[in-house]
């Protein structure tokens, strides 16, 4: 027994020991220049917003595929880009929403065709690990010791695959890729001026699985009409080529959208799809000419829509 007493004891201390090494190579969270790092400057500008604003939120396709300043000075409105990466999944969305809209803001849910409803656990503690207030969009708070020590092993591991990844492998980043690669409003502006891959990424075979994020949609809209907010559901940007190979579950998954979903939605199934020569890297991904016509087609649907009336008042 006092064997294993002692074990425990040794290898309690060796884990603490590592842990504080590895924050020796680490970078500096609130300095780091990753991408997921960027959640938190696009919270800073959320709370330095008092009043109305106009909140994108949903994957990677509004971060590559809107140009919030045009959308600011067409609706007279400050706009914020919350939008990441579509594998944090619907629910830390809807979380992440539910936790900074204010009453009288305006969302515009616009969620890619490939979004699952729980994510990818791995990137959302890589994303709480950059943002800690974000640890509660994924997961139940835990403060008890245990919960804290395991988040204190999570992080361990993070560090840890960083630092083999920076400084044996000597991976740099790609700079479209990373936090300085956004602007003030959080749209990707680093690739505008560069050429389009000729293999777009994101690929996949659609099946129809919205169920359970319909469920989640329609609770989150009685969330925004108890506390006063707008929200407006749309699909993001869509090469044209992966339309027509996963039409059929589209189709599918639109007709229940549209019979069962309580939030407005402000598109039909293809009114966001665009030609290939449009995509930037990835099938969600627009270039600069695609970036510059989807803005201009979400300021119409925008403009037709009720929030008209609340933008002209």
């Amino acid at each position: 027994m006092k064997k294993f007493i002692s074990r425990s004891f040794l290898l309690f201390g060796i884990i603490i020991i590592l842990t504080k090494s590895l924050f020796l190579f680490a970078d500096n969270r609130k300095e780091s220049n990753e991408y997921m790092a960027a959640l938190t400057d696009k919270h800073d500008r959320i709370k330095a917003i008092s009043g109305r604003k106009m909140i994108l939120a949903g994957g990677s396709n509004l971060v590559f595929g809107i140009d919030s300043q045009k959308l600011e000075k067409e609706f007279n409105t400050p706009v914020v880009n919350l939008g990441l990466h579509a594998k944090l999944g619907l629910r830390f969305i809807i979380n992440e929403l539910k936790d900074i809209a204010r009453q009288g803001d305006i969302i515009i849910l616009s969620i890619e065709h490939d979004m699952t409803l729980m994510g990818n656990l791995e990137l959302q503690k890589m994303t709480s690990f950059y943002n800690p207030f974000a640890a509660k969009y994924y997961k139940e708070s835990n403060d008890t010791w245990i919960g804290q020590f395991m988040n204190i092993i999570d992080n361990s591991h993070l560090m840890f695959k960083k630092t083999i990844s920076n400084v044996i492998d000597n991976l740099k980043n790609d700079p479209v890729y990373t936090r300085k690669g956004l602007n003030m409003y959080g749209d990707g502006v680093y690739h505008l001026d560069l050429p389009s891959s000729s293999v777009l990424g994101s690929k996949s075979v659609l099946k129809d699985t919205r169920d359970a994020k319909l469920k989640l949609l329609n609770d989150f809209y009685d969330f925004t009409k108890s506390n006063e907010i707008t929200v407006l559901f749309t699909y993001g940007a869509y090469e044209i080529s992966e339309y027509k190979k996963n039409k059929v579950a589209l189709e599918k998954v639109h007709q229940k959208m549209k019979q069962n979903l309580k939030i407005e939605m402000i598109t039909g199934l293809q009114d966001f799809v665009y030609p290939t020569s449009y995509f930037y890297d990835s099938v969600y991904h627009l270039n600069k000419k695609g970036r510059t016509i989807h803005t201009k087609n979400m300021i119409k649907k925008i403009s037709n829509s009720s929030v008209s009336i609340i933008l002209n008042k």
